[in-house]
């Protein structure tokens, strides 16, 4: 995204993968309209977290107007994005995309499961710029009103995104941005980590029937990454590149191959 003075645009769009009538939602534009003149809303008719950038491709797309500039559909996060940039938006393409703000975090391994940033992929694969935000919660006391469990994200997202749209960043880069569930220490960039050791599988009633349940999580973690950040008590900000190239192994397979057609 190229830089921009005064840390607004003319036009976001704005998704999720809570639902349409999620409060991450609602607090996301409101963000949303403190850094544009236009915001357009594109979300999934329900929840659909842990579906990545997964596509709909076997059956039609049903979407649903809800009123000027917000739909809903059927489908996928991603679906949403490609609906919305392909047709609904296709004459006023946006110049930013939000997507969030995601009950929980996104980050370490599970961040091509999310669907808050498997939109923001697509967006930014379609060349517009996205950023993903989510919001760490603790689920042994989650507030009674659901908006108040996005506290962190209303008071510090704001200025936060202003200053990264000032900024810039490349164009085939996604910024992933976690916030604590208390008051943060501070923002800092970190790394993507890796926090998953295996997965709870709870065998259900049914036969031959399973849940995959709660994470079970490394012991050991980087204090250069992602998961160290946020867990204790930082603002993560992370650049997720497009080019999942790991290009070491790149130059060692290529003179691998080299050598061996000699």
């Amino acid at each position: 995204m190229k830089p921009q003075s005064q840390g607004r645009v003319s036009r976001i769009l704005i998704t999720n993968d809570d639902g349409i009538h999620a409060a991450g939602l609602t607090v996301l534009e409101e963000i949303a309209n403190h850094l544009a003149d236009e915001v357009w809303v594109f979300a999934p008719d329900g929840n659909c977290s842990g579906y990545g950038r997964a596509l709909t491709l076997t059956r039609d797309l049903t979407v649903t107007r809800h009123d000027d500039k917000r739909y809903s559909c059927d489908g996928t996060p991603a679906d949403c994005m490609v609906l919305a940039l392909n047709h609904f938006m296709a004459n006023h393409r946006p110049d930013l995309v939000l997507s969030g703000v995601n009950l929980g975090m996104n980050i370490a391994d599970d961040i091509t499961c999310s669907g808050t940033i498997g939109a923001a992929w697509e967006a930014s694969v379609h060349g517009i710029p996205a950023i993903a935000l989510s919001q760490k919660i603790n689920r042994k006391n989650m507030p009674l009103e659901p908006l108040d469990a996005y506290d962190i994200t209303q008071k510090e997202a704001t200025p936060l995104l202003q200053e990264l749209i000032k900024k810039g960043w490349q164009d085939d880069v996604i910024i992933n941005i976690n916030f604590p569930s208390t008051t943060p220490k501070g923002t800092k960039a970190f790394q993507v980590g890796r926090h998953k050791a295996s997965d709870e599988i709870v065998p259900s009633d049914a036969e031959n029937a399973f849940r995959i349940g709660l994470l079970r999580q490394r012991r050991q973690v980087t204090q250069n990454d992602d998961y160290y950040g946020v867990m204790n008590d930082y603002i993560t900000v992370t650049p997720l590149a497009l080019n999942m190239t790991h290009q070491d192994t790149l130059n060692d397979l290529s003179q691998f191959f080299d050598e061996r057609a000699k």
